[in-house]
């Protein structure tokens, strides 16, 4: 059974391109038993290798029980690695919606760390390490088959992520078939040492061979799309030797952001994380003054092991004192700017100078002190954040590296108040996408009155922070009340609209069901099903009788029906002539319910009192419309439609109307998705900040609220101004670059999420 590629619907595969891409596919399934052979067989040389040039007795008989153990099982890997491999290749080709693998198989969170133990860690270390071999082992033919097999698929640019060949997969599999064996913890560490190599050299042949066929078969490779600040898009050819933005762009969040001491490992991290260092005393160090070139971690514990109290740190990089005034030029206006900022910059704290000043306690107060720095330079480099907030953020440094040695529980409670303090202070500075916007000067003044002293004050504990905090909310309370209103007025209207549609949507299938809904014109029982299901809708949703029909709309729907037909109404005219005059005006009633636009409804009704006429006069039936001779069934709408809001509605919540169909509840084709350039849809998540184009202006927003369907995404900037849309909109907006996400996860996660991976490459590298 062939194993079939789902490409995007969008992007289907050209037929000629495809059956190339398919042969490929099946024939790396077809020969990857004798691939894990080969790479067995490499590693197995490798251990001799190793054994030959032992230096120890224990290292010589632990590569003699590996090369045993993998001869052992050789053919029992042999056997299972095809299946493996296909199952990670059909979990990394599913089809939208289908489940796939978690990238956390090569990356860590800061947080997940306390929650490891250490073969937890040992075997992340590994396959990090395993990744980082092959990375460099392929990334220059890998480039240069993705560009390929992207254009095998009909995709007008390299998008990584949709080559099933690419190297993580392979190593999923590898490691999946090699956890199987019954082996201890050791010997398959031992074999994942040597089974990296012996795979990159592997793939690097797999992929140059692979590279000649498409060629050979007329594949012209396509170019990585490269984002502008205007958010256009150019185009990169691939050339030899450049990186997959795909496989090489994850392994670069492995750099570590500040020094790559080695003091920072993986369980180093952990261990910090579970309070292990408290009774340790650092390393004794010669009092000697350091080389120039001493490590951070050294010299602090060397300088702390001697009894001097906590000197002041200053921020990394940069003199706050002077480089700050800078950054807020556009600021002088504000009153007691310069005092301000002249004392965050000269107030130091002095050795001695209160009970605050503690002494190091050794190897965990100089990590716990790394880490702080590491996690402050992540945060001042986040491009997310305007440069005034990310130098405040590198002044309150000196405060957090007091609060390790006060309280270390800073790194393992995320609710701790100086990480909600960082994460308040962040978030709410996504507010803002200029120095110049409204409202940012205010949001600086109350930083530096409020949270400022923390530059240069004795830290006891979280409790400087909280109050910090809770000051600072208390600064920024009345504009929230102002967001909070708009924003929950917003919500009423939408979450009624969307109540209203789901409900329309319901009574239009029971309109559907009628017998004669097929022996009307099309337009007419187009109106039934949209416009009046919705009033219909309306009407239940505001009784407050209890009423099976309140104002009796669902009683009309059976009388337009049969109004609508000449071939019965003149049969009995004399009722006609009786429900006419009630007719009309009830109709009316009903859609200033919702205050549906009359110029919508003049065809509808000129079509009705024509079919009345002649029902009256007798003579041929009146030239059907465009719309009439459309299959009913086509108009019954789905919950996929556009739901109608009301001009009050729309104005509540500033709806966003540029899709909306020219009737509610009526089908109308999709808008064409914008070709090459449009991205998927993110996750989009309640908290997400994004830039929005409103008016030909960008405007910085944050989204605040979703309906329970997914129908209406309601977005409110900081001054409370809200922008309403559905799902149709939000998606042609991502297509065109029109709404463009700027936050999805944490500042201040982001940053200690980069420590982790810091440590990890730390890890990795001192295992090379």
């Amino acid at each position: 059974m062939a194993l079939k590629h789902s490409a995007p619907p969008d992007h289907a595969p050209r037929d000629g391109n495809a059956s190339h891409y398919q042969r490929i596919v099946d024939g790396v399934l077809a020969d990857s038993r004798h691939l894990m052979e080969r790479v067995a067989e490499a590693t197995r040389m490798s251990l001799q290798l190793r054994q030959d040039q032992a230096r120890t007795p224990g290292e010589h008989q632990g590569m003699l029980e590996a090369q045993q153990q993998l001869m052992r099982l050789t053919s029992v890997m042999g056997e299972r690695y095809p299946g493996a491999l296909r199952k990670a290749l059909e979990q990394q080709t599913a089809a939208p919606g289908e489940e796939k693998p978690s990238r956390s198989l090569f990356t860590i969170h800061f947080d997940q760390l306390e929650l490891m133990d250490e073969s937890q860690i040992t075997e992340s270390v590994e396959r990090a390490r395993a990744r980082q071999v092959l990375t460099s082992a392929v990334e220059g033919p890998l480039a240069d088959l993705d560009a390929l097999v992207c254009a095998a698929q009909g995709l007008p640019r390299v998008q990584p992520e949709h080559n099933p060949l690419r190297p993580e997969v392979f190593l999923q599999a590898l490691q999946a078939v090699v956890s199987q064996m019954q082996a201890t913890a050791q010997v398959r560490n031992d074999w994942m040492a040597h089974m990296a190599k012996a795979l990159g050299t592997e793939l690097k042949g797999l992929y140059l061979a692979q590279i000649d066929l498409l060629k050979q078969g007329g594949v012209r490779p396509v170019g990585y799309a490269m984002r502008q600040a205007d958010g256009e898009y150019v185009y990169v050819a691939p050339s030899n030797g450049e990186t997959s933005p795909g496989f090489g762009a994850e392994t670069d969040m492995l750099v570590p952001a500040g020094s790559g001491d080695p003091l920072l490992t993986l369980d180093r991290l952990r261990r910090l994380l579970l309070g292990e260092f408290s009774e340790q005393p650092a390393p004794q160090q010669s009092p000697a003054a350091a080389p120039d070139n001493e490590p951070f971690a050294e010299r602090f514990a060397r300088e702390f092991d001697s009894p001097v109290q906590l000197p002041q740190i200053d921020p990394p990089a940069t003199d706050f004192a002077m480089t700050v005034p800078a950054a807020f030029e556009a600021l002088q206006e504000m009153n007691q700017v310069g005092q301000m900022m002249e004392r965050l910059g000269s107030q130091r704290v002095q050795p001695g100078d209160g009970p605050g000043q503690r002494r190091a306690a050794g190897l965990g107060d100089a990590l716990g002190m790394e880490v702080v720095a590491l996690m402050v330079d992540n945060i001042a480099r986040d491009s997310r954040l305007l440069w005034p907030v990310q130098q405040f953020v590198r002044a309150l440094e000196p405060a957090l590296m007091q609060l390790t040695v006060a309280d270390p529980r800073f790194f393992s409670n995320k609710e701790h108040p100086a990480r909600r303090l960082l994460q308040d202070i962040t978030d709410h500075s996504m507010a803002f996408n200029g120095a110049e916007a409204p409202g940012f000067k205010r949001f600086m003044r109350s930083l530096m009155d409020i949270a400022g002293p923390l530059a240069s004050a004795t830290i006891e504990g979280a409790d400087d922070f909280e109050q910090v905090r809770q000051q600072l909310h208390a600064q920024w309370a009345d504009g929230e009340q102002v967001r909070e209103k708009e924003r929950l007025r917003a919500i009423e209207a939408l979450e009624h609209a969307e109540q209203r549609h789901l409900l329309a949507a319901r009574l239009s299938g029971e309109i559907r069901l009628l017998p004669q809904i097929d022996s009307i014109p099309g337009e007419i029982a187009h109106f039934l099903l949209g416009p009046w299901a919705q009033v219909m809708a309306q009407a239940r949703l505001t009784d407050r009788t209890g009423s099976a029909d309140p104002g009796r709309y669902q009683e009309l729907v059976g009388a337009l029906v049969w109004s609508a037909q000449p071939e019965l109404t003149r049969t009995n005219t004399g009722e006609l002539a009786r429900l006419i005059p009630q007719l009309l005006p009830r109709l009316r009633e009903g859609l200033a319910l919702i205050d549906y636009p009359a110029d919508r409804t003049e065809a509808v009704f000129a079509q009705l009192m024509q079919l009345h006429q002649q029902a009256f006069q007798g003579g041929p039936k009146p030239a059907a419309s465009p719309a009439e001779t459309e299959p009913a069934e086509q108009a019954t709408p789905t919950m996929d439609e556009e739901p109608w809001l009301a001009p009050s509605e729309a104005q509540d919540s500033g709806f966003m109307d540029d899709l909306q169909p020219s009737q509610p509840g009526t089908l109308e084709p999709p808008p064409e998705p914008t070709p090459v350039d449009g991205p998927t849809r993110p996750a989009l998540a309640v908290g997400s900040w994004v830039n929005l184009l409103v008016a030909g202006q960008w405007e910085r927003t944050q989204l605040s609220w979703v309906g329970s369907q997914g129908t209406f995404f309601l977005f409110t900037n900081a001054s409370g101004r809200t922008q309403s849309m559905t799902l149709r909109l939000l998606d042609r907006c991502i297509q065109q670059g029109s709404l463009q996400v700027l936050s999805q996860q944490p500042v201040v996660d982001v940053a200690l999420d980069a420590v982790a991976q810091a440590a990890m490459r730390n890890s990795v590298e001192s295992r090379l």
